[in-house]
């Protein structure tokens, strides 16, 4: 996965219309976007469609690129606002419904997980993830699953990096509780 300079370099380079540099920056983050559109959409085709729309924009606006913001904060939130533009055309939804998780979190113990040979606790930590508050569980995404720093995860989701960093305290907070409950359920059964 590239740095943040990597970014920076890539959007100067887009900027003057450096085909390599746009086709390294597809290469490198279509996958995470990809996860990411899924997200919203659940349907993998959609996703294509929306991360082609996404970068044929990108490349479209490639003149107006600033390398000291975050093309890939900016790419996050292109696939996020396309998304949810996307859900509210097909049918009324409320934002509370959308972006829901089926990964677990790599905040807890991945020794842990991976000797829950029965995969009870995995399933568990995709049902929490799922069902903490939506603005918290879009923030422990992008910073658990895609390394996203605070000030990226801001960007993306247009608040204060103070606001996110509540955010992910407050998930983290909920879902080591929940694990703690949960692993003393199980030391009662055995």
């Amino acid at each position: 996965m590239a740095k943040a300079t990597d970014y920076q370099q890539w959007a100067r380079k887009i900027r003057a219309s450096d085909e390599k540099a746009f086709h390294d920056l597809f290469m490198d983050s279509y996958q995470p976007l990809m996860r990411y559109a899924l997200n919203f959409v659940k349907d993998t085709d959609v996703a294509k469609d929306i991360l082609q729309e996404v970068y044929a924009h990108l490349w479209d606006i490639r003149d107006r690129l600033d390398e000291k913001k975050s093309l890939k904060a900016l790419l996050y939130r292109m696939v996020k606002n396309r998304s949810i533009n996307l859900i509210r055309s097909r049918r009324p939804v409320r934002l509370d419904d959308v972006a829901p998780s089926e990964q677990p979190s790599e905040e807890m113990s991945p020794e842990s997980i991976r000797s829950d040979s029965d995969g009870l606790l995995e399933k568990q930590l995709s049902e929490w993830i799922e069902a903490l508050p939506p603005r918290q569980r879009e923030a422990f995404e992008l910073s658990r699953f895609e390394g996203f720093d605070h000030h990226e995860i801001a960007e993306v989701m247009e608040c204060a990096p103070r606001t996110v960093n509540n955010h992910i305290v407050g998930a983290l907070n909920t879902l080591r509780e929940q694990l703690k409950q949960w692993k003393s359920q199980r030391e009662n059964r055995e």
